[in-house]
């Protein structure tokens, strides 16, 4: 399997749609309404709440072991290319490949501050910004000392802190004649924009730092490149070494019946039909288990008492995940090997060692194509 630098080209479209991201929803805000007035407290939300809340919410789905973030999400939105879907999911089965979707958000992210700033910059520079605020539970002196501890961080910038004498002239109200009296209304644009630079920038660019230099240390290490889960167990290594002396099965070359697939490694469309079409019978329905799976779907898949085309990456050793899936199951095994969309010959010793593999289970016939 190619390391985590060679098998995604996510990076530019990605910061593409946070760079559009950005300018839209900035644009949106700091242009203002009619009387060009820009709420600040809309302002926190976009540009401290939202960038915070993000992080953190990432950072605990990567510590949980999830792929929870905006990468995650745009990878399977159904507008890319086969070749680009393949690369994602290929992508999915590598061991690290959370750390690489939650880098590629924080780069979202990044693009996303980086248009955010772009507008602000260009709208204070051609057009006269004025920043108010209203709340119907909030005043003045409630508010102050909030806004005061979130500018903690700045603390040396006095002109990017916020004063209490112009949250009170800068307080708006719908109500006429209780707009009290006008005040510089363009003062906080220092607040804001050290804002800006503090929680949607410096803590995005740290995490991409520190993320970056664990992918590079994880993609130098000789078993990123053959490892397909980052959990596997000692138990599955015990199983490797104990079937080497254990007799071949025999192979089928074709298929008895109707059967389920089960697309365990992800195979493209192309090289699925190719599949079927060398087949004397034709899938009835589909499964799907293993890696690519939601939760939901394994345990549909550990359920199903059909016969199954279960297919597998011929290259990669069988696993205890894989011999206890298919203990509760019946059907046939396809380890098949693949470039591009041609199938390749499996090579004698990767098949051995699945005939090896799978003699220990009574239900299922290793499948191996003609002429593939």
């Amino acid at each position: 399997m190619s390391t985590l630098s060679n098998q995604s080209k996510l990076s530019v479209p990605i910061l593409v749609i946070g760079f559009l991201l950005g300018l839209f929803l900035s644009w949106s805000l700091i242009s203002g309404d009619q009387q060009g007035r820009v709420n600040i407290l809309q302002l926190v939300a976009i540009y401290i709440f939202l960038p915070f809340f993000s992080l953190l919410f990432s950072s605990v789905s990567l510590l949980l072991g999830k792929n929870w973030n905006f990468a995650r999400l745009v990878s399977v939105i159904p507008l890319w290319s086969q070749a680009q879907q393949d690369n994602f999911l290929r992508l999915v089965q590598h061991p690290h490949s959370k750390w690489y979707f939650f880098y590629q958000s924080q780069l979202a992210a990044l693009s996303f501050s980086l248009a955010s700033l772009l507008v602000l910059l260009i709208l204070l520079i051609s057009t006269d910004v004025n920043f108010i605020w209203r709340s119907t539970l909030l005043d003045a002196k409630q508010l102050f000392p909030f806004l005061q501890w979130l500018a903690t961080p700045w603390q040396f910038w006095s002109s990017a802190q916020p004063n209490l004498d112009l949250l009170q002239v800068t307080q708006d109200s719908r109500l006429p004649g209780q707009n009290g009296h006008r005040g510089n209304f363009g003062d906080w644009w220092s607040f804001i924009f050290a804002a800006q630079l503090f929680y949607a920038f410096l803590l995005r660019f740290v995490s991409i730092v520190i993320c970056k230099l664990y992918l590079k240390i994880v993609d130098k290490r000789p078993e990123a490149i053959h490892l397909t889960r980052s959990n596997q167990s000692n138990n599955d290594r015990q199983q490797e070494i104990t079937l080497e002396g254990t007799e071949l099965a025999p192979l089928v070359s074709n298929i008895s019946s109707g059967f389920t697939l089960n697309n365990w490694c992800g195979l493209n469309k192309n090289l699925l039909q190719k599949i079927q079409n060398k087949l004397q019978y034709s899938k009835t329905s589909e499964l799907s288990a293993g890696p690519l799976a939601s939760h939901s779907e394994q345990m549909v898949a550990e359920r199903w008492q059909e016969t199954q085309l279960l297919i597998v990456k011929g290259w990669e050793p069988p696993l205890a995940e894989l011999a206890d899936f298919m203990q509760n199951g019946k059907g046939y095994l396809l380890p098949l090997d693949w470039q591009g969309d041609e199938i390749q010959n499996l090579s004698e010793p990767h098949l051995n060692e699945w005939r090896r593999f799978i003699n220990h289970l009574a239900n299922w016939q290793l499948l191996q194509l003609e002429n593939s």
